[in-house]
């Protein structure tokens, strides 16, 4: 028996991995949405493998775990993909046993010399990353879902309960719009802007987010360095503030001193949706009709994209 055709709303690197992975196991897709590439929110992101403002922690480092092996084996090789390994240093104001993230990375990571530390810092780890970027990334999964058959529509959803009226398998990947979409309460945004700044040599990224330059950030990629950043919590203000550059400006300043002087390119704001818990799970429905919900990743979308998409294929085929 062929596999019923699956919709998938939303266009962010959720939906897109979602639908790309459920074409690949051989089920006809369609994704609707009402932004698509370059105007979602996944392409404000500074889009570097890391968990962020993603819980439960167990849950997060599978996905992440997973999806950070497919950044390696499946887009690393394409060069157009937009992804590119780095080196991460990851701050801390205090000593600590072991990175949180240590699970996610598979175990692999160095502690920095002190020599090494910024001003501020008594502990910090390295390791091995991926880094996106997203005007090339979010238009290379479009690319590779329509390749793979998918059909992308532009669309303007009010309620889950639209695609349950014209589909029997419906994923919802909306992220900060299953706020109204699955009448979620619990959803809301985490304010986050950023820096795109010229290239100044320095090429691994550098994190703070829990220390005196909290949250702070620098993530080289290839033609741009994104400098971040701001963490507001039910902040829904989408133009950048002048206040909040001047800070980021000063907290890149702090963990390296090569940006004491930048060049400013752009500067960009995302609304990260977020929620007690990422919600990756089947809704029960009437007769045969399966709904599956893959939102809620706070500052984690393209960490967990594949781990969660993968998990949407089996979710679909049980």
């Amino acid at each position: 028996m062929p596999a019923k055709p699956a919709l998938v709303l939303g266009a962010g690197v959720s939906g897109l991995s979602t639908g790309i992975l459920l074409l690949q196991a051989g089920r006809p897709v369609t994704l609707w949405a009402r932004e698509l590439p370059p105007h979602t929110t996944s392409n404000q992101a500074a889009a570097l493998w890391f968990p962020y403002l993603a819980k439960p922690l167990e849950r997060v480092n599978a996905w992440a775990a997973h999806s950070l092996a497919f950044f390696r084996q499946q887009l690393l090789p394409d060069p157009a993909s937009g992804c590119r390994p780095t080196v991460v240093h990851d701050l801390y104001a205090h000593p600590v046993t072991e990175p949180w993230w240590a699970a996610a990375a598979g175990g692999v990571y160095r502690r920095l010399d002190p020599t090494r530390l910024p001003a501020g810092y008594q502990d910090g780890f390295e390791t091995e990353s991926v880094v996106i970027d997203t005007s090339l990334y979010m238009d290379y999964l479009v690319a590779w879902f329509r390749r793979l058959g998918g059909e992308l529509q532009q669309k303007d959803v009010q309620h889950v309960d639209e695609a349950l009226a014209v589909a029997d398998v419906v994923v919802n990947c909306t992220g900060l719009g299953a706020r109204q979409l699955a009448s979620d309460d619990s959803l809301y945004p985490v304010r986050g802007q950023t820096l795109k700044v010229r290239p100044n040599g320095v090429q691994h990224s550098i994190l703070d987010d829990e220390g005196p330059n909290s949250l702070g950030y620098i993530i080289p990629r290839s033609a741009d360095i994104v400098l971040g950043g701001t963490a507001q919590a039910n902040d829904w203000e989408t133009d950048p503030r002048a206040s909040d550059r001047e800070d980021i400006l000063r907290k890149a300043a702090a963990l390296h001193p090569a940006f004491a002087q930048v060049e400013i390119l752009a500067e960009g704001v995302g609304l990260r949706p977020v929620r007690p818990s990422v919600r990756l799970e089947a809704e029960r429905l009437p007769g045969d009709q399966q709904l599956i919900h893959n939102y809620g990743h706070g500052g984690a979308g393209f960490t967990l994209s594949w781990g969660c998409a993968q998990e949407v294929v089996r979710l679909v085929s049980s």
